[in-house]
């Protein structure tokens, strides 16, 4: 239970707080009794290796849950004039407070991060109670290292000579830089919003998040120094990671959504090339941060190309393709969906073109609600603007 903080008092601590105490308290025993009971009801015919290895996978999982309920239950963050505890089931931490380098926070930990090898660093997670008063404690006590880092990129960034004459010229084009990358940044959402939910006129909406991605790579690449391509919340300086994330994200989902392809093969070179000249221009632009901070920004880089380059392969090939289109009238013979996270609605038809046995297609909701089973659909296959054969299922 968490004790408050007051001039008076020099120890206190802070556990799981309630709410997820009673959530764990009353789930974990129900997992447990799950996972280890599963392996007798799967294995009433008989055990082979694979049940084995099943068992001891489930028990691994059954075992872990009673370690989280003990360690919910025996599991204290504790402080004091002296130092920061962590007092965990299995294990202990303890640092001094002269020996706090500082505190960093996510949207899931404060970090205290030590000064020195000798002692560990502690994590505390949104889950534990007082967290609010944890992070007032180490405000008063301890540099907040992310503040800290901006402040210093901030004062570096002043005395570099390559972004201006003077502290004001620098200053100047510091602010320029953060005002294009906010814009960017709330384009790349709305063009985002544009084509996932209301694609319209459809050709424009795909053609504008096509060029934003590589729009924000040129502005990367003008303003190279000045703006990253990874977000990080420890630097001044700004980031496109929005235009470049997600434009090309809804890209791969409207094409997943909308067409089906029947051969992928022609569109790797397409594909790797556009990805490679979408990373070559990103690298050229990144060059400071590439050597300053190498894995988080060449993972940005190539997540991003990746994602982009296959994307727009195949948007391009689906949504500008000129070829001449062939139309299967085929039966309905059952219908089904799937739900969870997102839903997917399919239709199982007849035989038709490339395809001769029956198979499901992915069709919208309305068009799966008004279509009923013995109903007949076309099919519209086309060639592909880049040579990968597609197509989409309609009335």
């Amino acid at each position: 239970m968490s004790n408050a903080i007051s001039a008076t008092q020099t120890t206190y601590s802070y556990g799981t707080a309630k709410g997820w105490r009673i959530f764990i308290y009353l789930f974990a025993p129900l997992l447990v009794l799950l996972f280890l009971s599963a392996p007798f009801w799967l294995g009433d015919e008989g055990w082979n290796t694979g049940l084995v290895l099943l068992a001891a996978a489930f028990w691994a999982f059954g075992l872990f849950f009673v370690f989280a309920a003990y360690e919910t239950y025996k599991g204290r963050h504790i402080f004091s004039d002296q130092s920061i505890v962590y007092a965990g089931a299995l294990r202990r931490k303890q640092i001094p407070l002269a020996g706090v380098k500082g505190y960093r926070t996510d949207d899931k930990y404060i970090h205290i991060l030590p000064n020195s090898k000798q002692y560990p660093g502690i994590r505390i997670g949104y889950t534990s109670e007082g967290y609010e008063e944890i992070q007032r404690w180490l405000a008063d006590r301890f540099p907040d290292l992310d503040v800290q880092q901006q402040q210093q990129e901030t004062e570096a960034l002043r005395q570099e000579v390559e972004f201006g004459r003077d502290e004001l010229e620098r200053e100047a084009n510091l602010a320029r830089a953060r005002q294009v990358s906010r814009g960017l940044n709330i384009a790349g959402w709305l063009v985002g919003g544009w084509l996932f939910f209301f694609p319209k006129p459809y050709d424009w909406a795909v053609a504008v998040a096509l060029v934003l991605p590589p729009l924000a790579a040129l502005i990367l690449f003008w303003h190279r120094g000045l703006i990253r391509p990874d977000e990080r919340k420890d630097s001044a300086y700004p980031a496109l990671t929005s235009a470049l994330f997600i434009p090309g994200i809804a890209l791969l989902l409207r094409t997943l959504l909308d067409f089906e392809l029947l051969a992928y093969q022609p569109l790797w070179p397409y594909a790797l090339g556009a990805a490679l000249l979408l990373a070559t221009a990103l690298l050229l632009g990144s060059q400071r941060f590439v050597r300053a901070n190498r894995a988080s920004v060449l993972l940005t880089i190539g997540a991003v190309s990746l994602l982009y380059g296959y994307a727009a392969a195949v948007a391009t090939n689906c949504v500008f393709d000129t070829s001449g289109v062939q139309v299967y009238s085929v039966p309905v013979l059952d219908k089904h969906f799937t739900s969870g996270k997102s839903s997917t609605y399919n239709l199982n038809v007849g035989p038709w073109g490339p395809r001769p046995q029956p198979d499901d297609v992915t069709v919208t909701q309305d068009f799966y609600e008004q279509t009923a089973v013995g109903d007949s659909v076309r099919v519209y296959r086309l060639s592909g603007q880049l040579g990968a054969s597609w197509f989409t299922t309609g009335e």
